[in-house]
This record gives structure tokens, C-alpha cells and sequence, in this order.
């Protein structure tokens, strides 16, 4: 498995980001999200199978995947990604909290 990293930093460290992402998340969700840094997510969106992986572009919309986010037993996954109109923001998509398979950073 490859080591955790965030694309495109713009000068940032990956950590930090992460963390960034990781409080917006749980203000948002009202919880926290759970430790696990996952860097692929195979699951259903929408009427299609998809394999979600960070760094490449999302399969449905194309933007580059910056984090997933997993909220827990029975919970959904949040997806971030590049926001096309502005790159150093990020856009969320809040999916479902089912996955086929979950592959995750190495520690």
C-alpha cells in the first residue's frame, strides 16, 4: 500500500490539510470522522459501480480526489475533491455508507 499523501499541497504539508479537512468534516457531519485514512473506495453511486481513489480523478465527476472520509459503522463516506472553480478550495459529496471494498493508506 502506498504511503498517506494529499495531492496537490500548493506548499501545504499533507497533515495539515488533512486535518483541515478532517475538523470541516466533522462540523458539517456533526461527528467525527473515524481514524482510518482510506485512499480507495469501491461502492455504488448513484447507478454505477465505482472505484474512488485519492489522487486520480473522481470517476463521476473528474475533479482530482483529495480525501475520504470514513464516518463510521453504518454512517456514510465524504469525498473531497478539487473545486474546478478555484483549486486550493475544496468541493464535499456525502455518499452512502455501504462499500464493496475499502483499501487504505499504509501507516
Amino acid at each position: 500500500m502506498p504511503a498517506f499523501f494529499i495531492p496537490d499541497r500548493q506548499g501545504q504539508s499533507a497533515e495539515d490539510i488533512y486535518q483541515v479537512l478532517r475538523r470541516r468534516t466533522e462540523l458539517s457531519m456533526g461527528r467525527m470522522p473515524s481514524h482510518r485514512r482510506i485512499m480507495e473506495l469501491w461502492t455504488r453511486r448513484g447507478h454505477i459501480d465505482c472505484v474512488t481513489t485519492v489522487g486520480a480523478a473522481d470517476p463521476i465527476c473528474g475533479q482530482i480526489v483529495t480525501a475520504i472520509f470514513d464516518m463510521g459503522p453504518h454512517q456514510p463516506f465524504v469525498v473531497y475533491r478539487e473545486d474546478p472553480a478555484n483549486p486550493l478550495e475544496q468541493s464535499c459529496e456525502v455518499l452512502g455508507c455501504n462499500a464493496y471494498s475499502i483499501s487504505e493508506f499504509s501507516a
